[in-house]
């Protein structure tokens, strides 16, 4: 069997990626925001160029349809995608606890190998709120996946960068 150094195998594992949001404001805010379906419809319509919508919404669960840029992807992938990529991400928002709160994600790109997801740690410091995020990114692609991966992770933080800036956005003008 082939290996590959990072991960083991060529085939079906996947990349672990880490970043770290800062909004200014209170923990507090920012879990009321994930609990409000404006809150995210914001954020559906504002993320991409291309709007979304929310899908179905409880206090603890959104399903979001997002379409997201082909230029978010690595160039190596941009030329294997032919439109924009329709992606379902489901967010379980967990209760706030104090000044923390547990998030996790998941979210399918249609029509594509790949798949990501992953936990969100809220934590709060008085007016601001860090939300650290520990994302998995597959890429099922034989031989390719491995090294495409890592980029995927990086597009992902900058696309978290964003919603962290609309996040307090919103919250600013709404909350």
């Amino acid at each position: 069997m082939l290996m590959h150094p990072n991960n083991g195998s060529l085939f079906g594992m996947a990349t672990h990626s880490e970043n770290t949001v800062t909004i200014n404001q209170p923990a507090a805010k920012v879990h009321e925001a994930y609990s409000s379906r404006a809150y995210w419809e914001f954020i559906a319509a504002n993320l991409s160029p291309e709007p979304g919508e929310v899908n179905e919404f409880t206090d603890t669960s959104v399903t979001l349809f997002e379409v997201l840029p082909t230029t978010l992807l690595p160039e190596a992938v941009q030329s294997m995608v032919s439109q924009a990529l329709k992606v379902k991400r489901v967010v379980n928002i967990g209760t706030l606890e104090g000044e923390a709160a547990e998030v996790s994600y998941t979210a399918d790109v249609k029509g594509t190998p790949v798949d990501f997801g992953g936990t969100i740690k809220l934590t709060g410091s008085g007016e601001t709120t860090t939300l650290t995020y520990d994302n998995e990114v597959s890429v099922n692609i034989p031989f390719m996946g491995p090294a495409i991966e890592p980029k995927v992770g990086e597009a992902l933080g900058d696309l978290f960068n964003q919603e962290g800036e609309l996040t307090e956005k919103w919250i600013n003008e709404n909350l």
